[in-house]
């Protein structure tokens, strides 16, 4: 009834009486501005209605874009593998890299004037957020200053890469009474470091000292797991 008002409203308003239109205004509490709206919205809901349908699935699209461009470990792993890293809070650098030469040593103890340097195992990208260096010297020593600690980011273990970070000395891994602890991961450009799925993270010690070998060394970062999975969960995190 109200559709048929409508046209004839829409025919001029000739066809029907003022009074009739004045009530039927009145039973539906609006004015007869409104009423003649009334045949143009029908239209218009069905222009919106596919336009909602539309964005939806442009929205979709780029959610899943993102959930694949936020994830650390870009995709280049199944889902079954990322979760396989997803509980884990820890990553060691503690493999050797080994053939390197020069002042380079393939194997532990380090040795004054020697380096060493260590690597983690290949697996999907993370975000570190601590580092931890626990150091053993022969004889029980603490001359920690003479160990420089670097972090580097590299695709290939065999090349050096990007240092992160400044030249560190062991003894800021510890605190007074000779207990190692974590300490902040360095940033880039002011903001958290993501190491790729395509990047290692490696750690070089050098002995600047004269006595005392490194009889061990143990490296650790702290990944924030919780976020990491959020980001590369079944339902993503961007």
């Amino acid at each position: 009834m109200i559709d048929q008002s409508v046209q004839l409203i829409g025919s001029d308003g000739r066809d029907l009486e003022e009074e009739t239109l004045l009530r039927l205004c009145r039973v539906l509490r609006i004015s007869p501005e409104d009423l003649a709206m009334l045949r143009l919205f029908g239209k218009r809901c069905d222009a919106i209605e596919r336009d909602c349908r539309s964005l939806g699935q442009r929205c979709g699209t780029i959610e899943g874009v993102l959930d694949q461009t936020c994830c650390p470990a870009n995709m280049n792993y199944s889902q079954p593998t990322i979760d396989k890293f997803s509980h884990k809070t820890q990553v060691n650098i503690t493999n050797v890299v080994t053939g390197l030469g020069g002042d380079y040593v393939d194997t532990m103890p380090l040795n004054p004037g020697k380096r060493i340097r260590l690597i983690q195992e290949q697996r999907p990208g993370y975000s570190p957020v601590n580092v931890t260096v626990a150091l053993n010297l022969a004889n029980q020593g603490t001359n920690y200053l003479d160990l420089e600690v670097t972090f580097w980011v590299t695709t290939d273990p065999q090349i050096q890469g990007e240092q992160l970070g400044s030249e560190y000395r062991g003894f800021q891994f510890f605190t007074n009474e000779g207990v190692p602890t974590p300490i902040p991961f360095p940033t880039y450009k002011n903001t958290a470091v993501t190491i790729g799925t395509m990047n290692y993270l490696a750690v070089e010690i050098a002995h600047k000292g004269a006595a005392n070998n490194l009889v061990s060394a143990f490296v650790a970062v702290q990944v924030n797991s919780q976020g990491w999975y959020a980001a590369c969960g079944p339902r993503g995190g961007c």
